[in-house]
């Protein structure tokens, strides 16, 4: 290990400000992350076996397995070191470089689906500071599967099938600006009830009937925690997803029904059931809405306790949320901030993901991963910055700082958030040294990135990795940021296959993404626009007022 530079700081060192600090996180001193993805020179290896580095770079495309060896015991580990080299340029942290390097994608998912492609789109990847970023909106994923069908009644069409993992505050713009449209998200999983997954469930399903979803949305997620209140309250909260759901549907009441002069049902809607999707409960709506109509919300409430695993650490298939079309989308347990939290994974043509939402590091994700031994192609899981560094961005800080009022407090807060919540970036190079055969890709998202703090982050990750064997970036691992596509293939003759990272080449000024027909439509509820209103004084359209046409 290398010594630090002292800072720009009054002569204090970066080692005396850590230990001052008492930051714990690990890292090697390494030269900047490369962007670009490479085409492994190895195949998957078998448990307890080491694969060798990769070769070659093609930017945006990675093939095969990663490249990471065993981990470095425990005496090589450095926990008063990092690769933050504070102080930062101020620069550095006010952009992220390594999209710029990927491919553009221009929606249009008609021309480039193709018939074995998995895609995964990130539309919101951010960790919710202050309380999010222009660049990053709260946290969702799209996953698609082939073949493009297309819209009967000449709409746009949809894949064959479609998912969305949380839906935090401000993601829908991006679905509208990457041609996804309302109607394309009628399958909502949860990870956790925290606002920053669930906060856009709102236009979702509000604006859906006005577009193009004349169909229930179907929603998954926990099933109470069972968490014991302090003495004073109620012994348990009811704050399962049949909670949530029932409860958000007499919420939403006054906007449904102003909306529901328009028509919100198709009748030729072949209503799925239970055994048609394998779902853990039978799919009713909340209230008193039709199973046929867009204000239909299901609930599918999950038992987070059920681990999906075997006595030997293998999959059994005891934790199907669902399955359909040949997908197969399974949950499990993670430690977040209160019972219940959960992660996915999904299967389908032989190729796999993994969403862990948001988690301190455990082992049940990594047995997921494991997979049986096959690994899994694509495995996202959320990182968060050490507490001084999450503290000292938001402070907008160069180095550590603790003369400056306020920094202890938020660092200690900082500190009680991770222990709680999330995974470290230090503790994440450890859980992915762990995970053998390692992923194809591993996808970093709940990050708040920057040129500056990925490279600190892939510092302490390749810390657990002894050095040259570790994840490369942009082939093994990547930070996600909103608008990044990976498109997944199985590799043809017996070759690993194929994940291509592209990026949405959009306007910000997009209007609504185009949709799907349904004809004929159920009649609207009410019998006017004008049926709940009080038009005592309206003004009206005409000669000496406006015009009717609206021009």
């Amino acid at each position: 290990m290398k010594n630090t530079a002292r800072a720009e700081s009054g002569g204090v060192s970066r080692r005396d400000v850590l230990k001052v600090s008492g930051a714990t996180l690990g890292g090697m001193a390494v030269g900047g992350a490369t962007a670009g993805t490479a085409t492994a020179a190895t195949a998957r290896t078998t448990p307890g076996t080491t694969t060798g580095a990769a070769t070659g770079t093609t930017t945006g495309t990675t093939t095969g397995a990663g490249s990471a060896g065993t981990p470095a015991p425990p005496e090589a580990q450095h926990c008063d070191e990092n690769g933050c080299h504070y102080p930062v340029d101020p620069r550095s942290t006010q952009r992220y470089s390594y999209p710029d390097r990927l491919k553009k994608f221009t929606p249009d998912m008609r021309a480039d689906l193709h018939d074995d492609e998995m895609r995964i789109t990130f539309l919101g990847t951010a960790f919710p500071t202050s309380p999010g970023r222009r660049a990053q909106q709260l946290m969702s994923i799209f996953v698609e599967v082939g073949p493009w069908l297309p819209d009967p009644d000449g709409g746009f069409g949809k894949a064959t099938d479609s998912f969305v993992f949380d839906c935090g505050a401000g993601v829908i713009a991006n679905y509208g600006a990457m041609g996804i449209s309302l109607g394309r998200m009628d399958k909502i999983f949860l990870t956790h009830l925290h606002g920053d997954h669930i906060s856009d469930l709102t236009p979702i399903y509000c604006f859906g009937p006005a577009y193009d979803r004349h169909t229930p949305l179907y929603v998954w997620g926990q099933g109470r925690s069972g968490v014991v209140n302090p003495k004073g309250s109620p012994k348990y909260y009811k704050d399962g997803l049949n909670d949530f759901c029932g409860h958000f549907r007499e919420a939403m009441r006054w906007h449904t029904e102003s909306f529901s002069f328009l028509p919100t049902g198709y009748p030729g809607y072949d209503i799925p059931t239970q055994q048609d999707w394998q779902t853990p409960v039978p799919l009713r709506p909340v209230g008193d809405d039709a199973a046929k109509d867009g204000y239909g919300l299901v609930p599918v409430e999950l038992d987070w306790r059920i681990t999906g695993l075997d006595a030997d650490g293998n999959p059994n298939y005891e934790n199907i949320a669902y399955r359909n079309n040949g997908v197969t989308v399974t949950h499990f347990p993670v430690i977040h901030d209160r019972k219940g939290s959960m992660g996915y994974k999904l299967e389908w043509n032989g190729l796999s993901m993994i969403y862990t939402g948001d988690t301190r590091p455990e082992t049940i994700s990594v047995k997921h991963a494991h997979n049986g031994g096959k690994g899994v192609n694509v495995f996202i899981h959320e990182m968060i910055l050490p507490p001084e560094l999450l503290a000292m961005k938001n402070m907008g800080l160069t180095f550590p700082d603790y003369s400056v009022p306020g920094f202890k407090t938020l660092v200690e807060g900082a500190a009680a958030v991770e222990a709680s919540s999330h995974t470290p970036q230090g503790a994440f190079g450890y859980l992915l040294s762990q995970i053998d055969p390692h992923p194809d890709l591993s996808v970093i998202a709940h990050f708040p990135v920057a040129d500056d703090t990925v490279r600190c982050a892939m510092n302490s990750v390749r810390n657990h990795f002894p050095e040259g064997r570790g994840p490369k970036f942009g082939k093994d691992i990547v930070w996600s940021t909103d608008l990044m596509v990976l498109k997944v293939k199985k590799g043809e003759h017996g070759r690993p296959p194929k994940i291509e990272q592209l990026i949405g080449d959009v306007s910000d000024y997009t209007f609504a993404a185009p949709g799907n027909v349904s004809s004929p439509l159920s009649k609207p509820k009410y019998p006017s626009p004008t049926a709940q209103l009080d038009t005592t004084n309206l003004i009206r359209p005409g000669a000496n007022t406006y015009c009717a046409n609206g021009y």
